[in-house]
């Protein structure tokens, strides 16, 4: 995967959080509540792609909490 692929991949993944939360009436601060997590790290894995186990964890719990695919 290029960087390229790895930033247009994050953005993507931020943008459908985004409106996920929104159709939920839902905040970044409920999402974590939600999934047990700190709004820190809850924000590190949203915003960035980092590849820590811990960012990948949580966007796998986000991912299914709000049924957002993979792909």
């Amino acid at each position: 995967m290029t960087e390229q692929m790895i930033v247009d991949a994050a953005k993507m993944f931020k943008k459908r959080v985004k409106d996920e939360l929104f159709k939920r009436d839902m905040t970044q601060r409920d999402l974590a509540k939600s999934i047990g997590v700190t709004e820190a790290s809850l924000s590190l894995a949203i915003n960035t792609f980092a590849v820590n186990k811990s960012s990948r964890e949580v966007r796998e719990s986000v991912r299914k909490l709000l049924g957002i695919s993979e792909n």
